[in-house]
C-alpha cells in the first residue's frame, strides 16, 4: 500500500519541516536504508495533532536537526489516520511518535515529542550506536521477534458470561460520580463504555447504569468538551471536570457519541452534534464525512461574532471508510444516503472496502462496513444490502481470517515491510466483527450457516485481553453479551420495528415479514402482534424465556 496523499501534511503555521528529505512508507525507503547502512527515522503524525504541529515548527525546523536527519537517516513520515496498521505497531505512546528503526524495520528506541536539543542529541547517539553495534542489535531484534510471534496465541481464551460482568465492574469502578466519565485526567469519552452502560441498563433493568451514562454525556455536552458556538465534541479533556479540552474534533469519536446520545434520548445534544457534522465535515457533493478538524486553541476561544472573520481550523477532507461506516451505524434509519455514497466510493464486490483514497482496506473498514450493510438491510433500504453484508463476511474470512486459531488479523498481509509482517488481532475490530456476524446469523436463520461460529471464534481469539484492558474492553463485552441475547423481530412495519429497537438493544429486524411483528429467540417464536406495546411485551417475554 502507498501513502494516500501525494504530499505530506505539515503544520499550517510557518515551519521548515519540508526541508527534511521525507519518504513515504515504501519499499524504496527500506531499500535505501539497507543500501546506505543508515537507520530509519519514523515520524508518525496526524493532521489534527497539536504537538505534531509544534514538532514541525520547532524540532523539525531546527537547522542542526534538519542536517543530522538528512545526513544520517532515512526519514519516513506516516499519517496515523491513513495507516493505522503502521501506527498499531510503531506508536511510542502518543502523537507525534518518533521511532528509530533498523533497516529491516525493527524498533531500536523511540519517544513522542522531542524538543530540538533532545532530538539532536538522540540523533547523534543512535546513529553512532547503529554503526558500531550491529551484533548487539541483531540479538535484540531476534528476541523481540520471538516475543511478537507468540502474541496472537497469548490473546486467545475461553468465553464465559463472567467476562461481561467483569468489564461492567471495571467501568463502574472507573466511573467519576461527580463529573461523569471514567478516571481522572486526561479524560476521554470512552464511548463504548457509555454504550455498555446504556445497553446493560436495559438488559438488566438497572436504571443506575443508565444514569451513569447520561450524567457522563450531560457533563461532556455541557462543559468545555463541547464547542458551544459551532457544535461538535473535542477529542478529550486535559482536566477531570471536562473544562480544558484538546481542541481537535474527530469523526471517529463522533460516530460513537452520536450513537450514545441517540440511545440516551438526548435529542437536543444529538441534533446540535449532527448539525456540526453536516455543516463542517460533510462533503456537500459526495455526502461523505471528512476525517477531522484541526485543533486551534485561539480560534475556539473566540465567540460567535469573532469567528465570523477568522479562518476556521483546517479540515482533513480525506474519507476514511471505517469512520463513515461507524457513523452510518449510529445514524440508524437516517443513514441511507450516507451508505449509498460510501459503498459507491469504497466497495468492490469480492474485494471488500478501501480504507481511503489510494489506500487498501484494513480490518476496521471491512467489519464496520459489514455491520452497516447488515443494518441497512434491517432498516429496509433494499434487497441488495444483505448480499453485500454476506459478501463482506466472506471477504473478511478469506483475506483476514486466521484458519488455525480463528478471529481476524488487522490487515490482509499483502504488505509485510518492517513489522507489518507481525500478525495482530485487535480487540475492537474482532468485537465489531462478532456483532455483525451475530446479526447476520440471526437474519439468515440457518443453523448450518457459519456466522455464529465465526463470531464465537473472533471473540475467543481475543478473550485473554479484557482482563488487561479493563474498561477499554467494553466493546468486547458488548459483543459477547449479544451471543445469548440477540432477539429477532420479523416485520416490515416501521413503527413496530422502532418499538422493537426501543424495547431491546440487541433486537435484529428482519424486514421480510408483513405489517405484524413476530418475535423469535433461536427457534422459538411467539404469536404475531400488531401494536408497539404488544411488541415490547413480546420482547420482554422472549428475553425472560431466553434468560
Amino acid at each position: 500500500m502507498a501513502e494516500a496523499a501525494e504530499e505530506f501534511h505539515f503544520s499550517p503555521r510557518p515551519n521548515r519541516a519540508t526541508e527534511i528529505h521525507w519518504h513515504g512508507w515504501s519499499k524504496d525507503a527500506f531499500d535505501e536504508a539497507r543500501t546506505t547502512g543508515k537507520p530509519i527515522l519514523l515520524s508518525i503524525s496526524a493532521v489534527w495533532c497539536h504537538w505534531c504541529h509544534v514538532m514541525d515548527e520547532t524540532t523539525y525546523s531546527h537547522p542542526s536537526v534538519i542536517d543530522l536527519i538528512n545526513r544520517e537517516y532515512v526519514p519516513v513520515r506516516v499519517d496515523n489516520d491513513v495507516r493505522p496498521d503502521i501506527n498499531q505497531r510503531y506508536n511510542m505512546g502518543g502523537w507525534p511518535t518518533t521511532a528509530f528503526l533498523t533497516a529491516s524495520g525493527d524498533i531500536l528506541t523511540g519517544a513522542t515529542y522531542l524538543p530540538p536539543d533532545q532530538m539532536a542529541g538522540a540523533l547523534v547517539r543512535i546513529a553512532d550506536y547503529y554503526r558500531e553495534s550491529q551484533a548487539e542489535i541483531a540479538s535484540r531484534v531476534l528476541d523481540a521477534r520471538k516475543k511478537a510471534a507468540s502474541g496472537v496465541a497469548r490473546s486467545a481464551g475461553a468465553l464465559n458470561a463472567g467476562l461481561v460482568d467483569a468489564t461492567l465492574e471495571a467501568v463502574k469502578s472507573a466511573y467519576d460520580p461527580e463529573y461523569g466519565g471514567f478516571g481522572v485526567a486526561p479524560k476521554f469519552p470512552h464511548t463504548d463504555a457509555i454504550l455498555l452502560l446504556l445497553e446493560q441498563s436495559a438488559i438488566r433493568s438497572d436504571p443506575e447504569l443508565g444514569r451513569m451514562a447520561v450524567h457522563t454525556l450531560e457533563q461532556m455536552a455541557g462543559g468545555g468538551m463541547y464547542d458551544h458556538v459551532e457544535g461538535g465534541f473535542f477529542r478529550y479533556s486535559t482536566t477531570q471536570d471536562w473544562s480544558v479540552p484538546h481542541f481537535e474534533k474527530m469523526l471517529e469519536d463522533h460516530a460513537g457519541l452520536v450513537q450514545a446520545l441517540a440511545l440516551a434520548g438526548m435529542t437536543d445534544s444529538l441534533e446540535k452534534t449532527i448539525g456540526y457534522l453536516d455543516r463542517v465535515l460533510r462533503d456537500q457533493k459526495t455526502g461523505l464525512y471528512a476525517g477531522s478538524q484541526d485543533a486551534d486553541e485561539h480560534y475556539y476561544s473566540m465567540d460567535a461574532e469573532e469567528r465570523k472573520s477568522a479562518d476556521a481550523p483546517y479540515v482533513d477532507r480525506r474519507i476514511y471508510t471505517s469512520w463513515n461506516a461507524a457513523l452510518a451505524v449510529s445514524f440508524g434509519e437516517k443513514s441511507e444516503r450516507l451508505l449509498d455514497a460510501l459503498f459507491k466510493h469504497a466497495y468492490r464486490k469480492g474485494e471488500g472496502m478501501l480504507h481511503s483514497e489510494g489506500v487498501g482496506g484494513q480490518l476496521g473498514d471491512q467489519v464496520w462496513s459489514m455491520l452497516a450493510a447488515a443494518r441497512a438491510h434491517q432498516h429496509g433500504f433494499g434487497d441488495r444490502w444483505l448480499p453485500v453484508a454476506l459478501d463482506l463476511a466472506e471477504h473478511i474470512e478469506n483475506k483476514y481470517g486466521d484458519p488455525e486459531l480463528g478471529g481476524y488479523f488487522d490487515h490482509s498481509g499483502v504488505e509485510e515491510l518492517g513489522r507489518l509482517g507481525e500478525r495482530i488481532k485487535p480487540l475492537a475490530e474482532n468485537s465489531v466483527a462478532a456483532m455483525a456476524l451475530i446479526e447476520l446469523d440471526t437474519l439468515v436463520g440457518d443453523p448450518s450457516a457459519p456466522y455464529r461460529g465465526r463470531a464465537r471464534r473472533a471473540l475467543e481469539s481475543v478473550a485473554a485481553l479484557p482482563q488487561q484492558y479493563g474498561l477499554m474492553a467494553a466493546v468486547f463485552a458488548r459483543a459477547l453479551d449479544r451471543m445469548p441475547h440477540a432477539i429477532k423481530v420479523t416485520t416490515k412495519n416501521p413503527q413496530l420495528a422502532a418499538a422493537a429497537r426501543a424495547a431491546h438493544p440487541y433486537a435484529v429486524i428482519d424486514p421480510s415479514g408483513d405489517d405484524r411483528a413476530v418475535v423469535c429467540v433461536g427457534t422459538i417464536c411467539l404469536a404475531p402482534v400488531t401494536t408497539p406495546t404488544a411488541v415490547a411485551e413480546a420482547i420482554r417475554e422472549a428475553a425472560t424465556s431466553s434468560a
